[in-house]
Order: C-alpha cells, then sequence, then structure tokens
C-alpha cells in the first residue's frame, strides 16, 4: 500500500506521514522503493 493511500485510510494528511516517514517515526515499518514511491507494510502491523 502507498504511504499516501496508508495515510488516507488512517485519517492523517499525507504530508504528516511523509514526515513521519522522514523523521523515522511512522507506526509501521514503510520503505522507499522509487524516488517518488514509498510503500507501507500493513500486514507487519501486528
Amino acid at each position: 500500500m502507498s504511504l499516501k493511500e496508508w495515510a488516507i485510510a488512517n485519517g492523517v494528511h499525507p504530508h504528516t506521514a511523509y514526515r513521519w516517514f522522514r523523521e523515522g517515526m511512522l507506526p509501521v515499518p514503510a520503505q522507499r522503493v522509487g524516488p517518488r514511491t514509498i510503500l507501507v507494510n500493513i500486514d507487519a502491523n501486528t
């Protein structure tokens, strides 16, 4: 799932989610897979 999709589904603004990702504060594992793509691993949230 993309970071933007995750943010919208969880009631967080996408800019806030990206800031959390940059600062290492995102509550779920995520990784950058391209110059503009960040994927969130929602299965590891358990």
